[in-house]
C-alpha cells in the first residue's frame, strides 16, 4: 500500500513539473495583459520593457528599450546584464507598421522564423479592487 502512495506522489510531482514548463514567460505576461488591460502607449522612448523572442519550441523574454512614433514602434534596443544596451534591428518577412494594442505590439516574424513581440509592462493597469466580504456572525441567531 505504501508503494502505491509513493508512486502516486511521484507521478503527481512529475506532472506538476511538466505542467510548469508549458507556461513560458510570454504566456505569463500575456495573461496579465488580458486580465488587467493596459493604458495607452504614448509616443516617445520607453525604457525597460519586455521584448519576447519566440520560436516553435521556446520563448525568451528580454529587457529592452523602444521608441514609439505615431503609435508605431520605430526602433529597439536590448539591455545587457550590466545595464548597458545596444540597438538591434530585425529583418521581418512582411513590411508592416509595428502597431501597438492593449500595451502589446503586434507579432512580427523575422526571416529566421522568430516571432518578436514587445510588451509595455509599465502600462499595465493596476489590479482591480475586490469587494470585501462581510464577516460571519459571531452570535447565536436563534
Amino acid at each position: 500500500m505504501k508503494k502505491i502512495y509513493i508512486l502516486s506522489a511521484l507521478l503527481f510531482i512529475s506532472a506538476s513539473f511538466s505542467a510548469q514548463e508549458l507556461f513560458t514567460c510570454y504566456d505569463e505576461w500575456k495573461k496579465v495583459f488580458e486580465n488587467r488591460g493596459a493604458f495607452f502607449v504614448n509616443d516617445g522612448a520607453h525604457d525597460k520593457i519586455v521584448l519576447v523572442v519566440r520560436t516553435e519550441k521556446t520563448a525568451n523574454c528580454y529587457t529592452a528599450s523602444v521608441v514609439v512614433k505615431g503609435g508605431v514602434i520605430i526602433s529597439t534596443a536590448l539591455y545587457f546584464d550590466d545595464d548597458s544596451y545596444e540597438a538591434v534591428e530585425y529583418e521581418f518577412k512582411e513590411d508592416l507598421a509595428w502597431s501597438i494594442h492593449n500595451g502589446m505590439s503586434a507579432d512580427r516574424t523575422t526571416l529566421d522564423n522568430e516571432v518578436i513581440t514587445i510588451l509595455f509592462t509599465d502600462k499595465i493597469q493596476p489590479k482591480k479592487k475586490k469587494l470585501k466580504s462581510a464577516p460571519k456572525p459571531k452570535f447565536d441567531l436563534n
